[in-house]
């Protein structure tokens, strides 16, 4: 029953962990920066995959480490305010280092040789994915390593395998290679939170409570809902700009603004 309730949780807070990992470290600090620097922000997404903005006139960082140092701000928030207390602030964790190792993966594979910044990067995302599990199991506790393994991958691996496979179907541009640079290095992560030495009295018989799976749930359907409410409004602004456009005259002073409105 326990292992039971262990994937009905990764199940259920996977998709609102990582949508809301992609809107902290892809959203937030573009959309920081062009108010910091009083530029307009272009929002180039809202979907189910993620939120992306872009600010195109600064180069402050690099894209990886502006998501690095989001990630491992909001990861010290999560352990300052005792959040890894529960599974999901400790998941959470896990997803923000995973999705911020991804732009540092990419960099180093467009550059085609060694970079001390992108592998600082590297290691730094990693080490946050490994200090997630690591107190996950600090949680659920585990007799030896593969029992610590099969906890890991029950609770973080296999959930992102099933969001990964739905998202392929979903969405045909997403390639095996992409699937990989996910996956490989969680379930490494995993196999190396399994085998630091630790001791797990304390918490081995903690057991997996299910208003967390409840919370979670919940929240996945309020995100897909705002999501689905988002992208009807979206088409349907889409079509009266669409309409607008068709009886606009040829000649005269009004131009369409692309907010949709007339000057």
């Amino acid at each position: 029953m326990r292992w039971l309730r262990l994937l009905l949780l990764g199940l259920a807070s996977v998709y609102p962990l990582y949508w809301t990992a992609q809107f902290i470290l892809f959203f937030l600090p573009e959309s920081l920066a062009g108010l910091w620097l009083g530029q307009p922000i272009e929002v180039v997404s809202i979907s189910y995959l993620q939120a992306t903005s872009v600010v195109h006139s600064h180069s402050v960082f690099p894209a990886q480490w502006e998501a690095l140092f989001f990630a491992l701000f909001f990861a010290l928030l999560i352990v300052g305010f005792r959040g890894d207390r529960f599974l999901t602030g400790a998941l959470a964790i896990v997803v923000l280092g995973q999705s911020a190792l991804l732009p540092s993966i990419s960099s180093g594979i467009s550059s085609y040789r060694a970079n001390l910044g992108v592998a600082v990067g590297i290691f730094s995302a990693f080490g946050l994915m490994v200090v997630g599990l690591y107190r996950i199991l600090r949680r659920i506790g585990g007799s030896d390593f593969l029992d610590r393994l099969a906890l890991l991958t029950l609770l973080a691996v296999l959930p992102q395998v099933g969001l990964w496979l739905v998202f392929r179907v979903a969405y045909p541009f997403f390639g095996t290679r992409f699937l990989l640079l996910l996956l490989v290095p969680l379930y490494l992560a995993a196999i190396l939170a399994a085998l630091l030495p630790a001791r797990f009295s304390e918490s081995s018989s903690s057991p997996v409570p299910w208003s967390e799976i409840l919370a979670s749930s919940a929240a996945a359907c309020l995100l897909i809902l705002a999501i689905a409410l988002s992208s009807l409004s979206s088409r349907t602004l889409d079509s009266k700009i669409d309409s607008t456009e068709s009886v606009i005259p040829t000649a005269g002073p009004l131009v369409l603004t692309a907010n949709g409105m007339l000057t």
